[in-house]
């Protein structure tokens, strides 16, 4: 439950000066354990990983956060407000260490829809103000429990939290919601709007009616054609997405499904970040050089309400190649399948447990197979306030 702030002495820590708009802070935090047994092959059979770990760590349920927001009602039409959310480390206690990264933003309220600026959540994600289609049409959502339910991290395009954004969310028609998105620049070291940064850009539509529901993004990333310092001769291929999803809540169970096309992806969630990050491909010797990976996402799954509480069950699957003629093909597969149930202590406190299975794997032609599993399971405790 949200709390109004009683206290001056916060707002002024970060506004400077108290009005009469109301704020609220918020948040969420957790703690658990995480039971993990996960190996690394390189292309030559090497196991550069082959471990088994058990360990208390924050993040496992939901991503923690605090945040501040407020709003005035300037008239009968129009509303304006702000959001301040930073990133939580429960386990170490670490907090705002990149700022206020989650969201930093002001927004406007019409009649004619509501307007965004600053560091927005995307919406493809399940959190942010303009989230819709991971909280609708994929089982898990954003992802959850360490790899337990990937979500949409198997999928090329996610929940980018980038600067310099502008976003748009219409009033909603005969079911009917449009979403925009554009960002000036997600790199702050160039100069916005140019040839030199990336500038990704999404348009979404949302459609709703009793327990159906269906939504379509398409997003395109204008990667940068000139190097930092004026260094030209590069040539990217810019990423481009289509996701489809759709749900149906029969009241025993709400089945989801989503799926995206992609191509000119530099990455592809965590099909690629495991491989690299566990060692067996090397960042610098491959993934620098591709630049045009295309292929399509699947993820698939339902809520279960059940004695109280909540199963949620989920299964993905990722295949995706490189394009480009001039570098050694490669082709990357991902694979996952997990189950959590969630039981509610109250309205604000939940217990969650799950188990989990992730697999990755590249093979590339002249080099071999490398790959990366993940069994794990998963309890913890979240508290929302």
């Amino acid at each position: 439950m949200k709390k109004t702030l009683a206290a001056v002495a916060v707002l002024t820590a970060f506004a400077g000066s108290a009005f009469a708009a109301e704020v609220t802070v918020y948040g969420r935090i957790d703690a658990g354990f995480a039971l993990e047994n996960y190996e690394a092959t390189t292309f030559d059979g090497t196991k550069v990983q082959d471990e088994t770990d058990l360990s208390m760590d924050s993040g496992l349920m939901s991503s923690n956060r605090l945040g501040f927001k407020g709003s005035e009602k300037i008239s009968e039409d129009l509303e304006v407000g702000f959001v301040l959310e930073t990133s939580l480390t429960g386990d170490t206690g670490a907090a705002f260490a990149k700022g206020f990264n989650r969201e930093s933003l002001v927004y406007a309220k019409t009649n004619y829809g509501s307007f965004y600026a600053g560091v927005v959540g995307t919406m493809w994600s399940d959190g942010g103000s303009t989230n819709f289609f991971a909280s609708n049409y994929i089982a898990g959502g954003s992802g959850g429990g360490r790899y337990t339910l990937p979500g949409y991290n198997l999928m090329a395009s996610a929940g980018g939290r980038f600067g310099n954004r502008i976003s748009y969310v219409s009033p909603t028609f005969a079911g009917f919601t449009l979403y925009g998105e554009y960002s000036f620049g997600i790199q702050t070291d160039v100069e916005e709007n140019c040839s030199e940064n990336d500038r990704p850009a999404a348009l979404g539509v949302k459609y709703a009616n009793g327990p159906f529901g269906a939504g379509v993004i398409v997003s395109y990333n204008n990667e940068a054609s000139v190097g930092k310092y004026g260094t030209h001769g590069l040539d990217p291929e810019d990423q481009f997405t289509v996701g489809l999803g759709t749900h149906y809540d029969f009241g025993v169970a709400d089945f989801k499904l989503a799926g995206q096309y992609f191509t000119g992806a530099n990455a592809v969630g965590n099909v690629t970040d495991l491989l690299q990050s566990s060692g067996a491909m090397v960042k610098e010797k491959f993934f620098n050089d591709y630049d045009d990976l295309s292929g399509y996402a699947l993820v698939t799954g339902a809520d279960i309400p059940a004695w109280g509480g909540e199963w949620t069950v989920s299964v993905a699957y990722t295949d995706a190649e490189s394009d480009d003629a001039n570098i050694a093909k490669v082709d990357l597969k991902g694979y996952s399948a997990g189950v959590m149930y969630a039981y509610p202590l109250s309205k604000q406190t939940v217990v969650k447990a799950g188990v989990g299975y992730i697999k990755t794997e590249a093979d590339v032609q002249g080099e071999g197979a490398a790959e990366y599993e993940n069994y794990n399971a998963v309890i913890g405790l979240l508290k929302y306030f």
